[in-house]
């Protein structure tokens, strides 16, 4: 078992949700600068703002602390699991329409 890949989770996880530094910070009541620290794997949320996290972030905390490394090519460690294909559907549906606009 290897070690926990939390800051990549994180950074994955918010990127798909779309939201910055100071939305994921605003949500979870403290500064960008420390979500920074979290993605940077230099420190961990306590465990209120790791539930936000959570919350927010639509995943769970077993995928979030979860020690895999992500495989893009599969859906069973995807933020949503067996569910990533239909947002990962959804957002190359969005940037096509984007594109067309």
């Amino acid at each position: 078992m290897g070690d926990v890949m939390f800051g990549e989770r994180l950074r994955v996880a918010r990127a798909r949700a779309r939201m910055t530094l100071a939305d994921i910070a605003r949500e979870c009541g403290c500064t960008a600068q420390a979500v920074v620290k979290w993605e940077s794997d230099k420190a961990m949320p306590d465990s209120r703002k790791f539930l936000a996290l959570c919350r927010v972030l639509d995943v769970s905390a077993e995928w979030l602390m979860a020690p895999e490394p992500l495989d893009f090519h599969s859906t069973d460690t995807a933020p949503q699991g067996r569910h990533a294909k239909y947002w990962v559907r959804a957002a190359l549906e969005e940037l096509a329409q984007e594109a067309r606009n």
